[in-house]
């Protein structure tokens, strides 16, 4: 169930909304070109060396993310999942949305961290091109002077003018 505002000013309703989304499997073929030879996600505990890792539930894609160091980043997001409460801290958060459907993390391992956000970014692209829309959870790269923030800042300048208003949005 989401909550979708309704019109530039309308109203918040819940409303049921369907999506496809690809299974970690179904990423198989953008791996396998992305190295050039079949490579298979890793369950179990993760190494200290880069890679790209998929988050899913029963077994849809719901993140994709990349790290330099598998252990340290899936770690720190399994201390944060174990120590969050949705019914007390809820907020839009890739944590959020990892702890309530219950998700489960594999990974690929890489030869640096930039060829791990290059496998990420493909990844990302190749579900989109399957299914038409990059997996559901939004990742950190919305983070202070990063692409993501910046384009963020262009469009609500550009809405703000567009509506004549002055601000945050809503």
């Amino acid at each position: 169930m989401l909550n979708v505002r309704v019109g530039t000013y309308g109203t918040v309703m819940p409303i049921a909304v369907s999506v496809d989304v690809l299974t970690v499997d179904e990423l198989g073929p953008a791996v396998s070109a992305h190295f050039g030879s079949q490579r298979l996600f890793t369950s179990g505990p993760p190494p200290d060396s880069s890679g790209a890792y998929v988050w899913s539930s029963d077994p849809a894609v719901l993140y994709i993310g990349s790290a330099a160091s598998l252990a340290r980043r899936l770690g720190d997001y399994r201390k944060w999942i174990a120590g969050y409460d949705p019914e007390s801290d809820w907020e839009v958060s890739v944590v959020h949305m990892l702890k309530v459907h219950q998700a489960d993390v594999q990974w690929v391992t890489t030869s640096s961290h930039d060829q791990a956000k290059e496998l990420e970014r493909r990844l990302i692209e190749w579900h989109r091109a399957c299914v038409g829309i990059a997996p559901l959870v939004v990742g950190w790269e919305a983070k202070a002077d990063s692409p993501r923030e910046a384009a963020e800042r262009w469009a609500r300048k550009l809405w703000l003018e567009k509506h004549g208003r002055s601000g945050t949005l809503l």
